[in-house]
Order: structure tokens, then C-alpha cells, then sequence
């Protein structure tokens, strides 16, 4: 093993690191960024560290044991929300000989205090996020990147003129049910919002107007899994993006778009600064008082520049990570 890489468990994103660092003969461990995933443990890193630091070190203590078993070379943290300033300079003592880089695919307003205090303690560090970058100089600007099964969904009939598929976080399913009244007649507008948890949805329904005026079908419990997600945005011909207000950076799934050539929506209004950007690929929407364009829905995705697709690729991000 030469790579230890250390981020939160999303949507199954580190397997693909791992496996797109073996295609290019690298060998890597991979540990989750927090000792547990459960909704208490998250709360706890997120908004009080202090509560759970040692049971934070004593588990980072253990992975770097593990670690100093193999020759590591290059360490990549992602997010690293539980991973103390104490215990990344004890990880540069274990590991002298290995570069560390660190990535944030979120915004300092979404991660825990203290994030910008890690950043001096790397070789080198990116974040995603625009305004984060623009604020503090020590960051690289690297957006995120699409896995390459996005390339492949295939020329299926697109029976869907806009998809929304994400998690019912923040103000979601209030943006939705504006985007949903902003809609032009005669076009198939469908929503699948995963809610985490059943009893907070039904509170949810008691005490929000936008929730209870989305069908109760729109609703799932259960993460669907990669491949269905593939075959849906394959059928759809726009898909719609709602990104937390407080992150500047592009979602997953504005980067995603790009990889399955299809057009975008999106509630950021910071798309229109990426080398990507054209305005008959992607749109954006005021997320309060959204007007939904006929003549978007209509026209067909533009093809873009092979070779600025692929830097938003997995290889592509692997590129900067390493290089």
C-alpha cells in the first residue's frame, strides 16, 4: 500500500478513488474521516469536536498504526472533519516521508470551526468552494469530478424533461415546490427526494406547506442505489441542482452533468464563472423567485471540448491530487 486516503463514506465516492488509484498502479488504504457514521457521532464532530476528541484520536491513532505498516507516500484527506490539528502533525511525525494534500468538498460556513487552522499543516491544499478559495489565499481551486460511469448512460429515449434526485436537506423541498409552480405546462417535471428519517418527515408534513404539496410519492427512505441513479439521469434531459446557500463550490451532481452530457439547472448562481459554462447547457434559477425558460427545455445539449471534460473526470482530479 502506498496512498492513505481518509474522507467521509459519500455515496460510495471513496471506493472509486480507490479503485481509479489502482488503474494507475497505486494501492491505497481508505478509512472513514469520523470514528462512527451515526447521527450522534456527526452532530458531535460537527458542532462540538471537544466533546469527541479523544475518542476521535484514539481511532486516527489506531489507522496510522495500521498505515505505518506499508510504505506510504502520499496521504490524501478529504474533509477530515474529526481529524485533529494534534493528530495531523502527529501524522506528518509517523509518515516524514509521505505529501500530504488536503481536500474540502465543502464550504468553511459547513464544516466544523477550526477546518481553516488544518490547512498550514499540509503540502498542499484545494477546496471546491469559490468564495472559499477567493478568502484564503492557501487554497487551490479544484472542483469536484464525475465518475466515468456517467459517460456511459447511453443513448436512451429521454422520457423526463427535468429530473430533481437528491437528498430532502435545508430548504430543498421549499426551492422545489417554487421550481415546481415555475414550470411551463405540458412538461414532466419528476422529484425523488430521499429523506433520512420518517418521523422527521412527518413532522415535516405537520409544520411545512412546501412539504405537504409534494406528493407524498416524490418521497424515498432508501438510497438508490449508483447504477439506478445512472439509468434515470440517462432518461432525463435536464437535470435540476439545489446546493446548500452556503456552499459556492459545484455540487457532485453539476460536475456529474457534464460526464453524461446532459443540461443542467441549478440554483448557483456561480455557474455562470466556470470554463464549462454555455448557456444552452446550463441555466440558472433564482432558488426564491425561480422563472423557468420554455426555450431551455427545449434545445438540445451542446457537446463540449473533450479534452475539458475529462479534467472534470476522476482521472482528471486524480491528476491535481497527485501530480
Amino acid at each position: 500500500m502506498d496512498t492513505l486516503l481518509i474522507s467521509t463514506n459519500f455515496f460510495g465516492y471513496p471506493q472509486e478513488i480507490v479503485k481509479a488509484l489502482a488503474e494507475r498502479g497505486r494501492s491505497a488504504l481508505w478509512y472513514d474521516d469520523r470514528p462512527a457514521s451515526d447521527t450522534l457521532t456527526k452532530a458531535l464532530v460537527r458542532l462540538s469536536p471537544r466533546v469527541i476528541q479523544r475518542r476521535s484520536d484514539e481511532y486516527f491513532a489506531k489507522i496510522f498504526a495500521d498505515a505505518a505498516r506499508h510504505d506510504i507516500r502520499d496521504i490524501l484527506v478529504i474533509k477530515g472533519e474529526a481529524l485533529s490539528v494534534y493528530m495531523i502533525r502527529r501524522m506528518r511525525a509517523l509518515f516524514p516521508k509521505a505529501r500530504l494534500t488536503l481536500y474540502f468538498w465543502d464550504s468553511y460556513r459547513n464544516m466544523p470551526k477550526g477546518s481553516a487552522d488544518k490547512v498550514d499543516l499540509f503540502d498542499r491544499a484545494f477546496s471546491f468552494d469559490l468564495e472559499d478559495v477567493k478568502t484564503d489565499p492557501r487554497l487551490k481551486y479544484r472542483p469536484l469530478f464525475y465518475i466515468e460511469q456517467y459517460a456511459d448512460v447511453g443513448a436512451v429515449e429521454q422520457d423526463i424533461d427535468l429530473l430533481f434526485l437528491g437528498t430532502a436537506h435545508s430548504d430543498r423541498v421549499t426551492v422545489l415546490d417554487k421550481i415546481a409552480r415555475a414550470m411551463p405546462p405540458g412538461y414532466d417535471f419528476r422529484k425523488i427526494l430521499f429523506a433520512r428519517s420518517q418521523m422527521l418527515h412527518r413532522i415535516q408534513n405537520v409544520v411545512s406547506a412546501p412539504y405537504r404539496r409534494t406528493d407524498e410519492r416524490d418521497f424515498i427512505f432508501s438510497p438508490i442505489p449508483k447504477h439506478e441513479v445512472q439509468k434515470l439521469i440517462g432518461r432525463a434531459k435536464i437535470v435540476l441542482d439545489i446546493e446548500r446557500d452556503v456552499q459556492t463550490g459545484f455540487t457532485m451532481r453539476t460536475i456529474e452533468m457534464l460526464g453524461a452530457s446532459r443540461k443542467l439547472i441549478t440554483t448557483n448562481p456561480s455557474i455562470a464563472k466556470a470554463d464549462f459554462y454555455h448557456p444552452q447547457n446550463q441555466s440558472y434559477v433564482d432558488r426564491d423567485r425561480p422563472v423557468i425558460d420554455p426555450s431551455f427545455l427545449d434545445s438540445p445539449w451542446l457537446p463540449q471540448d473533450p479534452a475539458l471534460l475529462r479534467s472534470y473526470s476522476l482521472s482528471g482530479w486524480l491528476d491535481d491530487m497527485l501530480g
